[in-house]
């Protein structure tokens, strides 16, 4: 039984007769004549009598009249509340981000939070495999580098460079790089990124290390490390602007080998995207370039 062949049906009755109903939809009165039968066939009952003057609604035609009005009825009124909740600008909206990006995107969200008071933001952090967010319910995912195949959609919403330092203690005791080829000989602090779970290196220009001394998926632990003296660290340059102003970490190669990846907004599909998450995604897209720029010339 199909939903247009109810509401067919339903029409025909408050018009009391085929052709009124056909003139209405727009239909052939064939067309109509022929979709109550099958209706009436997949019901397998009668719903009408047909005589030369009138319909009359069945015993059963009746009682599937008023039923199939409430239904109709609810799907309209769940219809216009969907359309709504996608044009609202209230309720909640789940986010999924690196800690690094939400630090320098506070700001934005503190604005966004004021102008759209109706709106409750739920933040994550996670490093779960953008395989593994199918799962969870999500309106928007931040993620950095290359994005693998998936049913979402990825959005580019700026770049951000990365680059390579150590501590003045490290470099003391091993000694300074000054090839990348020397570079593999190091200690080697490496970074997973978010949920696409790529590793931060310039693998265009310097060996990815056989055996990295460190992997994290935290740019935080990896810097803790680096500013302990444990090795070499593959960071993004918004992260270390204090430490090379006060020497507690050195950038290697006069930033010869800085390299971008672009950050991405990621959602579920390109159709029926929420205005809340369109605004949102405008937002981040306007404001964080200029953030990340910003606290990158600090360092150059």
């Amino acid at each position: 039984m199909k939903l247009d062949d109810m509401e067919l049906f339903v029409q025909v009755v408050r018009h009391g007769s085929f052709t009124k109903a056909a003139d209405f939809c727009e239909l052939p009165k064939s067309t109509v004549s022929r979709r109550i039968r099958n209706l009436e066939q997949s019901l397998n009952t009668r719903l009408l009598e047909r005589t030369t003057r009138r319909l009359i609604l069945t015993e059963v035609g009746e009682a599937f009249y008023h039923k199939a009005t409430q239904i109709l009825e609810d799907v309209e009124k769940t219809e216009k509340e969907i359309a709504q909740r996608q044009g609202d600008y209230s309720g909640k909206l789940t986010i999924y981000a690196p800690d690094c990006i939400l630090e320098h995107c506070v700001d934005h969200m503190t604005s966004f939070c004021q102008n759209y008071p109706e709106i409750s933001l739920v933040l994550h952090s996670t490093s779960q495999p953008l395989t593994m967010m199918t799962e969870k319910r999500f309106d928007l995912l931040i993620d950095i580098g290359t994005q693998p195949d998936s049913s979402f959609i990825a959005r580019p919403l700026a770049t951000l460079q990365y680059d390579y330092f150590a501590s003045p203690e490290y470099l003391e005791k091993f000694g300074t790089p000054q090839t990348a080829a020397e570079l593999e000989a190091h200690h080697n602090l490496i970074m997973h990124q978010f949920s696409s779970q790529s590793l931060s290196w310039n693998t265009e220009q310097i060996a990815l290390p056989a055996i990295p001394k460190c992997t994290a998926d935290s740019p935080y632990v990896l810097r803790a490390l680096a500013l302990q003296g444990q090795g070499v660290g593959c960071l993004p340059t918004i992260m270390v602007a204090d430490e090379v102003k006060q020497q507690k970490l050195i950038r290697l190669f006069d930033g010869q080998y800085a390299f971008p990846l672009t950050i991405y907004g990621i959602y579920h599909s390109r159709r029926y995207v929420p205005n809340k998450v369109k605004l949102l995604l405008d937002d981040v897209k306007a404001l964080l370039q200029q953030r990340i720029t910003t606290l990158e010339k600090q360092i150059q």
